[in-house]
């Protein structure tokens, strides 16, 4: 008997297809339905056992405190998950996989391995990882021609470390919008994106599969309403794809000279850290554009500052963050100043699978077009936090679907219309609750639980 249901279906329309098995194996009509039934047991123990559910926390091993975004995959296997803010986990896989190796990793940490079958049986189930702490003192700084030469090798081995044919991901997106520090409204959606390979030019594609959504209570005036007649509705879920450094380095403003040969020119390198992972040094360096610099230290008040995470053994990035913070004259910024002086801020982690580094966590906070907040007080701003979480990575062409028709860009995600599948997000893998989320289900349950809320915006 085949392994999974996907096997089983394609053995039985291959038998239906040459219509072997009814005209030679199966003339009896009474034989027949013994078979049907058969076929019908098998496929129903299948559905019923098609997935298992691992739960769990990953904590530091000497300080028992959570580890934040850790990955949690099966050894070498696309399908993977993230632990949030208490490092918390729910992980929803084949039970193909019962007999694999589960792997847990994160910068600074001793990945932790082992048998999925062997934790089948916790309720609890805690994972230690063991920190990993490279000293970094005046002595041992790296100095500046070394620090070009990583930078080098990096923009050099691009080709090599990053996927260069598309390749399919499938997802779970996030988008929580607030006004200060209470949340006002929340989507989640699972959803497939065609990626094109790196330094292509072509842009995702993107299909969402399903959708539930909160009330909204995102306040709009006038002005905001006329500038969205003007210059249409933004869907934000298409602006967290810029989060990829690898992808968009050499496509916007921001980031139009970083991973060129115009780099090292371009910007001023400072190495701020170095960690390990399973024994590989991992360079944490800070980056910023030179003109800038000169103007921060006269009358600029917000600088762009960049960090890339680099792998000694391979050079390549494993996460890269960009802020634009507010260095200066935070009073007169007040009205867009949201957490850690940042007025916009991004990140995204990447994961190697099959010698090739592809993004499995993207990050990212910014303003939204609504209600400006009030410039003698700042308060009332509007801003959204969206996450979004890679479940699984396709690489070849004939084991994904074309994505024809991308989900429109220029109709805010919120205004488009899907229907709620509650059996479909039982079984879906999704970031956990984590506190912050708490707080939003607190706010936005205002006399209408979210499930009552997801079921009626979702007819």
């Amino acid at each position: 008997m085949p392994k999974d249901k996907e096997a089983f279906l394609k053995m039985f329309n291959l038998i239906g297809k040459y219509n072997f098995f009814w005209k030679v194996s199966f003339k009896n009509l009474k034989m027949k339905r013994i078979y049907i039934y058969i076929l019908l047991f098998f496929l129903s123990e299948n559905c019923l056992a098609e997935n298992i559910t691992i739960k769990g926390q990953v904590l530091n091993d000497s300080l028992n405190t959570p580890v934040v975004y850790a990955n949690i995959a099966i050894k070498g296997y696309p399908v993977g998950i993230s632990t949030n803010e208490k490092g918390e986990f729910s992980f929803h896989i084949p039970t193909i996989h019962k007999n694999d190796t589960l792997i847990v990793s994160a910068i600074g940490y001793q990945s932790y391995e082992c048998v999925v079958n062997k934790i089948l049986l916790s309720d609890t189930l805690v994972i230690s990882l063991k920190e990993q702490v490279y000293k970094l003192n005046d002595v041992t700084i790296i100095p500046d021609n070394e620090l070009s030469r990583i930078i080098k090798n990096v923009t050099k081995r691009l080709r090599k470390n990053y996927p260069r044919r598309k390749y399919m991901l499938n997802g779970f997106y996030r988008e929580l919008v607030l006004k200060d520090d209470r949340y006002t409204r929340l989507i989640e959606a699972a959803i497939d994106i065609h990626k094109s390979g790196f330094n292509s030019g072509v842009v995702e594609k993107v299909r969402v599969n399903e959708l539930r959504k909160s009330n909204s209570n995102v306040e709009y005036d006038w002005k905001s309403k006329l500038f969205t007649m003007i210059n249409g509705e933004t869907n934000y879920l298409y602006t967290i794809f810029k989060s990829d450094v690898i992808q968009y380095h050499d496509k916007s403003f921001i980031t139009k000279n970083i991973l060129t040969h115009k780099f090292l020119d371009s910007y001023d390198f400072i190495l701020e850290d170095i960690s390990i992972i399973d024994s590989v040094r991992i360079f944490k360096i800070k980056f910023f554009d030179k003109k800038y610099y000169d103007e921060y230290e006269g009358n600029f008040s917000a600088i762009e500052n960049h960090w890339m995470y680099i792998r000694e053994d391979n050079y390549a990035i494993i996460k890269y963050e960009q802020k634009h913070q507010i260095v200066k004259n935070k009073e007169k910024y007040k009205t867009l100043n949201f957490e850690d002086d940042c007025m916009f801020s991004t990140t995204v982690y990447y994961k190697e699978y099959k010698n090739k580094y592809y993004p499995y966590l993207y990050e990212r906070m910014r303003f939204i077009v609504a209600k400006y907040a009030d410039e003698t007080t700042g308060e009332g701003k509007q801003y959204i936090k969206s996450i979004l979480l890679i479940n699984n990575i396709i690489t070849k062409r004939r084991d994904y679907e074309r994505i024809k028709f991308s989900s429109p860009k220029d109709i805010d995600l919120y205004k488009q219309k899907y229907k709620y599948n509650p059996a479909f997000w039982a079984n879906y893998n999704i970031l956990q609750i984590n506190p912050l989320y708490i707080q939003a289900k607190n706010d936005l349950e205002d006399g209408q639980s979210l499930e009552e809320q997801f079921i009626k915006n979702g007819k």
